[in-house]
């Protein structure tokens, strides 16, 4: 795979982990708000832990994709 290649891809995957921890956020709220019996605690550590990760994750391939224009 080419350089030129692996920026994009890294680019696209880490807009892609951005995008899927907000969805996951919204999903917290909403859940949150229905009051379908879920045990807000779990609900809210699962889901933060969730965010946090894909977050983090997104924000790295970002990085990398940002260090293979140099």
């Amino acid at each position: 795979m080419t350089e030129e290649r692996e920026k994009v891809l890294f680019a696209e995957i880490g807009k892609y982990c951005i995008d899927i921890s907000k969805l996951v956020f919204g999903g917290i709220i909403l859940a949150g708000i229905m009051d379908w019996g879920l045990n807000r605690l779990a609900l809210l550590l699962s889901g933060v832990a969730a965010v946090t990760l894909l977050a983090v994750t997104g924000i790295c391939f970002s990085v990398l994709s940002d260090n293979k224009k140099q």
